[in-house]
């Protein structure tokens, strides 16, 4: 019963990568951006609800954590890629070597992942934009060209997927919206970018992951700008 029970968590792992080659599956056979968009929501569920389920039941294991790496580069990481390797093919003038860009954010993933697991700075914040994060923005992002016709143009993409790839393994401090406690002080930020966060998805709808992300890395930037010269002042 016990060895059923520490398994919860990895059936969540499994869940999480399960969605992840969903999503990629239907990207490159389907070309169905919007069914990606939910499986990768699906997807970072399974990904919260799998460290929450461990640490509620109090199981862990060097595989768990191993288990969730290579979920989330497939889900977080590889999904995100095809998504842009995806928008450039179906851009009439991204011809050639152009499209393969977007791989480049699968190998910055790889990084940070790879480095997550052996920073020990990270258990209260995120150094570096976390994979999740960047997925859900590109996701949302494809579901918003019909609505903004400028984010397929190839520059674009092509920016777009070079600063995400330099953020991911960047040693910029990022804010974590984990919470220790309920209570409002301590986590003053945490609670205001979420409710923020739920106003836009009932404004925005789909397109509000790419708005919520891009203030997440502009605040986490800010922040670390006005932290770093307060630590100087000390």
């Amino acid at each position: 019963m016990k060895k059923i029970i520490a398994f919860i968590p990895n059936l969540l792992t499994l869940c999480n990568l399960l969605s992840g080659c969903a999503a990629v599956s239907v990207l490159f056979l389907e070309h169905d951006f919007q069914a990606a968009f939910w499986l990768v929501i699906a997807a970072a569920v399974f990904d919260f609800c799998d460290g929450a389920v461990a640490r509620l039941l109090h199981v862990s294991s060097p595989i768990g954590k191993e288990l969730d790496s290579l979920a989330d580069m497939v889900s977080f990481g590889l999904v995100p890629a095809s998504v842009v390797y995806m928008l450039l093919r179906l851009t009439a003038s991204a011809g050639g070597w152009l499209p393969y860009v977007g791989f480049l954010i699968a190998a910055c993933s790889a990084l940070r992942l790879a480095k997550f697991n052996i920073d020990e700075r990270q258990h209260e914040e995120f150094r570096g934009l976390p994979t999740p994060a960047c997925a859900l923005f590109f996701v949302s992002l494809s579901l918003m060209i019909g609505q903004i016709g400028w984010i397929s143009c190839p520059v674009v993409l092509v920016g777009l997927s070079v600063v995400f790839s330099a953020l991911l393994v960047c040693d910029i401090p990022m804010f974590s919206l984990k919470f220790k406690s309920l209570a409002w002080r301590g986590n003053q930020l945490r609670y205001v970018f979420l409710i923020i966060s739920v106003l836009l998805i009932v404004i925005l709808r789909l397109a509000a992951p790419a708005v919520i992300i891009a203030g997440y890395i502009v605040i986490s930037t800010i922040r670390a700008i006005v932290l770093k010269k307060m630590c100087k002042r000390l």
